[in-house]
């Protein structure tokens, strides 16, 4: 009896499975060395240096398994990994891989020997450079025509770190592994070009299907929420629609642009806080929240709430912040908060409150679940945390009271964890505080004071 063969063997689809779980969990951290060197750096493009770092595990499959649309398939594993593990961007980080490993495979196409170095290369430049276009479709549009520019610019250094990291290094790791015998040589599996092209344009059709699908989707309502601690709440801009636009300069990934919008200070003057002290939780119409300082609403005039349309059409973006996860899209709500500090008290030479606000530059996002569903949420190293305010000598362990319990850990296993951190759960009514693991076990949920003992 006839074998029937499948285009993509076991082996293959093992392959690329592995390769898009290394490269999805691997893209928080290369993100994290990214933010680094862009604050110290600071210059456009200094983030997408590592651009192609994403992209490696893309071109990889395609040398490892020698089958065309290898690429493809391994960016839509890729992003659903990144998805299922929290990436902050949701369906959106989906989209970014999956036209990555679409112009991975389209970059391989025009070569006949598709193990050639400069294969790799102009797959690995092409697909890095993409991630800058795609944000770019999704975020606030800049108001002047030389930020355009500037995107050049960056998706130029994406480019060419995708020829080195996607391109270059791909194509050695993969000579290496050959020569250590850790992989057979295997001749590329031919392939109809003029099927394969058919297939990659109704792959592309159904991408940016996708794509309009997620502009739809990312949408926020014409009509948002202000609201939280305040005297006098209302909805904008059926209400207070009277406020002046103006016109400020910013930066996101790189890109320094003018932006036109109502500034945020002057949407909560019109709702009168309670107190000037806080946080000020935004969240979109897609479940994601973040926050920013009052102490920035109120000192910042390029913090925006930018119109995107006109009319009913209009959806609201929020730019300017100081922390590029709070640059929102899809606005729904705008909360006033108070009391947002968790008391950390003990043996500490310097004891002093949590407050999220003074670590949110080193949250990372999980999803977790505390009894309600899971959420997309926001956490702070714990170890670091304590570390801060210096543990006295003798201090062993830390004790987290919640409403119902006392949960003891030892001190020493916190300052060594680089897992365990302390989420920021924002309520209708305020900030929960839960210790949790970034695998989402559960250590402690509503704690309400930190003891170091």
């Amino acid at each position: 009896m006839h074998e029937r063969r499948y285009y993509f063997t076991t082996r293959d689809w093992l392959m690329m499975a592995a390769l898009a779980a290394l490269g999805g969990v691997a893209s928080t951290y290369i993100n994290a060395i990214g933010d680094f060197f862009q604050s110290i750096l600071g210059f456009a493009g200094t983030t997408q240096w590592a651009a192609g770092l994403h992209v490696l595990w893309l071109t990889l499959a395609v040398g490892l398994t020698g089958r065309a649309g290898a690429g493809t398939i391994t960016g839509i594993l890729k992003g659903c990994v990144e998805l299922l593990t929290g990436n902050t961007h949701g369906l959106l980080v989906v989209l970014v891989d999956i036209v990555a490993g679409l112009l991975v495979d389209l970059g391989f196409l025009p070569f006949r020997d598709k193990d050639r170095l400069p294969a790799f290369a102009l797959a690995g430049g092409l697909a890095s450079a993409s991630n800058v276009f795609v944000f770019q479709l999704f975020a606030a549009l800049p108001s002047d025509i030389l930020a355009y520019g500037v995107l050049l610019l960056v998706g130029g250094m994406a480019f060419v770190s995708g020829v080195v990291f996607a391109g270059v290094l791909a194509r050695s790791l993969l000579g290496a592994l050959r020569r250590a015998g850790v992989v057979k040589d295997r001749e590329p599996e031919p392939v109809n070009r003029r099927r394969y092209s058919l297939l990659l344009a109704g792959a592309a059709v159904l991408t940016l299907l996708f794509g309009l699908y997620l502009r739809g989707a990312l949408r926020g309502p014409a009509t948002l929420q202000v609201g939280g601690a305040v005297a006098a709440p209302y909805a904008y801009p059926e209400e207070h629609g009277d406020l002046p636009l103006v016109t400020a300069e910013s930066t996101l990934r790189d890109v320094t642009a003018r932006y036109t919008g109502v500034r945020l200070r002057d949407l909560l003057e019109r709702a009168q806080p309670h107190e000037k002290q806080g946080l000020l939780l935004i969240r979109a119409s897609d479940g994601y929240a973040f926050f920013v300082s009052l102490d920035e609403v109120w000192a910042s005039d390029s913090l925006l709430l930018a119109p995107q349309g006109q009319g009913e059409e209009a959806t609201y973006n929020i730019v300017g912040a100081a922390n590029s996860k709070a640059w929102v899209r899809g606005v729904s709500e705008l909360v006033v908060m108070g009391g947002t500090t968790l008391e950390v008290t003990g043996a500490l030479a310097d004891p002093a409150p949590f407050d999220p606000n003074d670590w949110q530059f080193e949250m990372d996002s999980i999803n977790l679940d505390v009894g309600d569903g899971p959420r997309k949420v926001q956490g702070a190293l714990l170890g670091p945390v304590l570390a801060s305010l210096s543990p006295a000598g003798e201090a062993t362990t830390v004790i987290l009271h919640t409403e119902d319990e006392e949960v003891a850990l030892p001190l020493d296993e916190i300052l060594a964890d680089d897992e365990m951190r302390i989420f920021t759960l924002v309520e209708e009514t305020g900030i929960r505080f839960v210790v949790a693991q970034m695998d989402g076990t559960v250590l402690a949920v509503d704690v309400q004071q930190i003891e170091v003992r």
